[in-house]
């Protein structure tokens, strides 16, 4: 998912799935397993903002064609 904040210093952000290991970056395909909790933390001197949103998957991709 990607993350964007404003802020004056333009602040750094990181989103990662809360409680599950990282997916690859560029990767494109998802499936059921992608779902849950992602947390997008924003940070500057000034401090941190911190908002997450539900993510759900409803139907997944099969098989390597496209079409499928």
């Amino acid at each position: 998912l990607a993350c964007r904040a404003d802020g004056d210093p333009l602040p750094s952000t990181r989103c990662a799935r809360d409680g599950g290991p990282p997916r690859t970056r560029g990767s494109r395909a998802v499936s059921r397993a992608d779902a849950g909790r992602y947390v997008c933390r924003a940070t500057n001197k000034h401090g941190s903002a911190i908002r997450s949103v539900i993510v759900t998957v409803e139907c997944e991709r099969r098989g390597g064609g496209h079409g499928n």
